[in-house]
């Protein structure tokens, strides 16, 4: 601001809010809020979890089953080459 700014008391005009008693403009919601928002909506939707149930959704089953094989056959592989090739 300039001498003659600050004697009159004007604004500049660097996004200062303005005093007329105009509503403020709403901010926008992040995308972690709207995120946030439309997933508690859909728990909500939801219906309670049966008891001894672990996997409610098929395709979780099918990746969790497929993982853990994975690595059970990985490791036995590595097993069985390392005692091939005399390594303790």
């Amino acid at each position: 601001m300039t001498g003659d700014q600050l004697t009159t008391g004007e604004q500049s005009t660097t996004g200062e809010q303005p005093t007329t008693g105009e509503q403020p403009t709403p901010r926008k919601r992040s995308y972690e809020e709207k995120f946030a928002e439309r997933l508690a909506k859909r728990q909500a939707g939801r219906k309670p979890l049966k008891e001894g149930k672990v996997f409610e959704h098929g395709p979780a089953k099918f990746v969790f089953m497929f993982v853990i094989g994975f690595v059970v056959l990985g490791h036995i592989l590595v097993l069985i080459i390392m005692m091939l090739s005399g390594m303790h």
